[in-house]
């Protein structure tokens, strides 16, 4: 199996795949990984070419591009061994880079198709952590990245990867880095196990013994399915004084409907107590109209609204009822 994965600077993608490598080691699997832009330092140093970590988006595109088609040669020339020596072979790249406050290419169009992956993944990260990791950075420090730099940046690196996958007909997922080793994990060698993203309540009446509940679920339900939950990144609802901040509402929205419930075969949403969670009822309304199966937990005496029954497929009054009915399934 062949994999590109894609991110932006400071989001933490190097270290979730060292992780998914040590994870996959110990059951038995093993992983080799390409990391693109340590490669194009290791052919620039062979070849004479000066190029430093500070300034190399200053570079001719030119030069940059000439030293990267090198590499994905390399790669290219030796990737049917690895495959045969790999359980999987796993290409880090990114998409794109916000220098200057200007979108570059970081790809060649020749080489996507060329390598045939069978999936792409895209990493995301909390926003304000990856605006301290690079302005930490000296690197980045010109660039004085905000937290909307860093919301946009992610923004379009997901969606020049789908587009990607969309083209070569392939599987994409958005994977949060806070998410476990094993996410990804399953996602390459359980490919016959279902998606399922859990919808909760999470802006309003969301304590600790809630989060414990749906933590509980969680952990049987991953017996049945390759669980997305929207808990791992940006769980907070920023507000500028006291007013909404407006960008990030816009961002959460587009990352939970348009990345992760698409991504997902099915839904189930979990409610365990009756409580204002506009942004579940969205939920299962897109994943009810885009044809994916859509399950509901309902507290037992709680009157139901039709406006959200309606968009269910089943529901049920607890979670020990579903996982009866999964057990029975």
């Amino acid at each position: 199996m062949l994999i590109i994965t894609t991110a932006i600077s400071g989001s933490g993608r190097s270290e979730y795949l060292d992780g998914l490598r040590d994870y996959a080691l110990r059951h038995k699997k093993k992983i080799k990984i390409y990391h693109i832009g340590d490669m194009l330092f290791e052919h620039a140093k062979k070849t004479g070419l000066h190029l430093t970590q500070e300034n190399i988006l200053n570079s001719n595109p030119a030069v940059i591009n000439a030293v990267r088609g090198a590499v994905f040669e390399s790669i290219i020339a030796e990737l049917p061994q690895m495959l045969r020596k790999y359980d999987a072979v796993v290409i880090n790249v990114h998409a794109m880079f916000f220098w200057k406050h200007v979108f570059q290419r970081t790809w060649d169009n020749y080489y996507i198709p060329q390598l045939k992956p069978d999936m792409f993944v895209t990493f995301i990260s909390d926003a304000a952590k990856v605006q301290d990791h690079l302005q930490a950075r000296q690197q980045w420090k010109p660039m004085n990245v905000t937290l909307y730099d860093a919301l946009l940046w992610s923004n379009v690196e997901v969606e020049v990867t789908a587009g990607w996958a969309e083209m070569l007909r392939r599987r994409h997922y958005v994977i949060p880095v806070a998410a476990p080793a094993k996410l990804l994990y399953r996602l390459m060698f359980e490919p016959k196990t279902e998606t399922a993203y859990i919808s909760m309540p999470l802006t309003h009446g969301y304590t600790r013994a809630i989060q414990k509940k749906a933590d509980q679920l969680i952990k049987v339900l991953e017996k049945y399915y390759i669980i997305f939950d929207p808990r791992f990144i940006e769980l907070a609802i920023p507000k500028k004084g006291g007013k909404v901040d407006l960008i990030m509402h816009n961002q959460i929205v587009n990352r939970d409907l348009y990345w992760l419930v698409r991504q997902s075969k099915r839904i189930i949403a979990y409610f365990p107590e009756v409580v204002s969670s506009p942004g579940v009822i969205n939920e299962l309304r897109e994943a009810y109209e885009t044809n994916k199966e859509v399950w509901l937990i309902w507290p037992k005496d709680a009157t139901k609204s039709p406006f959200i029954t309606y968009y269910a497929h089943q529901v049920f009054k607890s979670p020990q009822e579903l996982l009866r009915f999964l057990k029975k399934k």
